[in-house]
């Protein structure tokens, strides 16, 4: 450290560096960068950076950077809010950028926050006291998100909250949208062969009473929005990973590939299956959590849980085919 650092330093108290944390934390949303924020305290660049580190335990960007991702996190978690909408609201110029830090952060991609309820982490506005407290939440309750506020003496103190049922069954998110009944039949549709495969992996499903509900892309297909189709995507309750393989005959074992969710790949008639398994959370083991954010569409007499294109298009990346054909449908059927 050279001498001028030295002795900026001398003139910068304790109280100072919780005067830069608060100002963030008032900006949050604004851009904010290190030269801003060393020309508000009168500080140099060099100064504003090390000093921030040797207090905070981290850069100042680091701290910048792990506020924004927290909140985002705890904003998926409670809002119907784009996710596009989110990433632009919280610095990023790009869905792409924003889902890479995300993931980095939390360790599953935004996408997963409204469909598995994962741990999101969180981590607190710092207060500089004597001693440094805030930081990463130990424990994180499912389901529950966390105000910090101080008590009379100054010390950080947690409050929980948790959702309503009516919440909590909705998914975490709500879905406004007119009653709509949906019947499909297979005479009337394009792609005949890939619905009779659809209809027979589903009819044994039921025979031998394994709960799944239609998920991902094929969700669209299941609605009568036509393309063929590279796979079926079905999604099984967490616990009956064993089960399904049996079902397959699949040998090997499912791949985690983030937290709360893990996959694997097998073939049906032909066709290519996804067996999707979401949990690791409240109510995995429940009926009530895998039909969340479904619609059942009779197909020919036989009903399918499928998941509703309001949902997919809620968490779908925009700029991809589907997206818009579930936006073109929405736009005129609702």
């Amino acid at each position: 450290m050279s001498k001028d650092e030295n002795k900026s330093f001398s003139t910068v108290s304790f109280d100072t560096v919780q005067l830069i944390i608060n100002y963030i934390e008032e900006s949050i949303l604004e851009s904010l960068t290190l030269k801003h924020i060393a020309k508000k305290f009168y500080l140099s660049v060099s100064t504003l950076n090390n000093l921030f580190k040797i207090v905070c335990g981290m850069t100042i960007m680091e701290y910048v950077r792990n506020r924004r991702l927290s909140l985002a996190g705890q904003e998926l978690l409670i809002s119907n809010i784009h996710i596009i909408d989110i990433a632009f609201k919280y610095g990023y110029e790009t869905p792409e950028a924003f889902s890479k830090a995300f993931t980095r952060f939390h360790g599953f991609p935004p996408s997963f926050v409204r469909r598995t309820y994962p741990k999101i982490k969180f981590f607190h506005p710092l207060f500089i006291k004597i001693e440094r407290l805030g930081g990463w939440e130990k424990d994180y309750p499912d389901y529950e998100l966390v105000r910090t506020k101080q008590n009379s003496s100054g010390q950080e103190i947690n409050s929980f909250y948790c959702y309503d049922e009516t919440t909590k069954n909705k998914g975490g998110i709500t879905l406004e949208k007119k009653s709509k009944e949906y019947r499909l039949c297979v005479s009337d549709m394009n792609h005949k062969e890939d619905w009779r495969i659809l209809l027979l992996l589903s009819q044994k499903l039921n025979q031998k009473d394994i709960h799944f509900k239609v998920d991902g892309k094929t969700s669209i297909f299941a609605h009568g929005l036509e393309f063929k189709l590279d796979k079926i995507g079905l999604t099984f309750k967490w616990k009956e990973e064993q089960r399904i393989k049996d079902f397959f005959h699949h040998k090997g074992n499912a791949s985690n590939r983030f937290a709360g969710f893990k996959y694997f790949d097998t073939t049906f008639e032909g066709m290519k299956v996804r067996c999707m398994f979401y949990g690791d959370c409240p109510g995995d083991d429940k009926d009530e959590f895998l039909y969340n954010n479904t619609d059942p569409v009779e197909i020919n007499g036989q009903i399918l849980r499928v998941q509703t294109l309001e949902f997919y298009y809620e968490n779908a990346e925009p700029d991809n085919e589907y997206y818009k054909m579930v936006e073109a449908w929405l736009k005129k059927y609702s």
